[in-house]
């Protein structure tokens, strides 16, 4: 094999590999946007459910000063 015909080989197969990573680069690129995506879904619910828990204590809270109001108002 002359070096012509290995020069052409190398950069077939230099080819070759670019064309892999790139598409290799590209999968990578989608599944990191999917993971992004889903880490700002999960990051909305979970503010979401910050605030549904809040408004329950602020609830219970209220709940339960009323209650003690009914009790020291029955007591006396």
């Amino acid at each position: 094999m002359d070096k012509l015909a290995e020069l052409e080989d190398l950069i077939n197969k230099l080819l070759e590999d670019y064309r892999r990573l790139k598409e290799e680069n590209e999968q990578l690129w989608t599944q990191m946007n999917e993971v992004l995506s889903k880490m700002e879904q999960v990051d909305r619910e979970k503010k979401e459910l910050e605030k549904l828990v809040e408004t329950y204590r602020n609830t219970m809270n209220s709940l339960v000063e009323k209650l003690q109001k009914m009790i020291s108002t029955a007591g006396n």
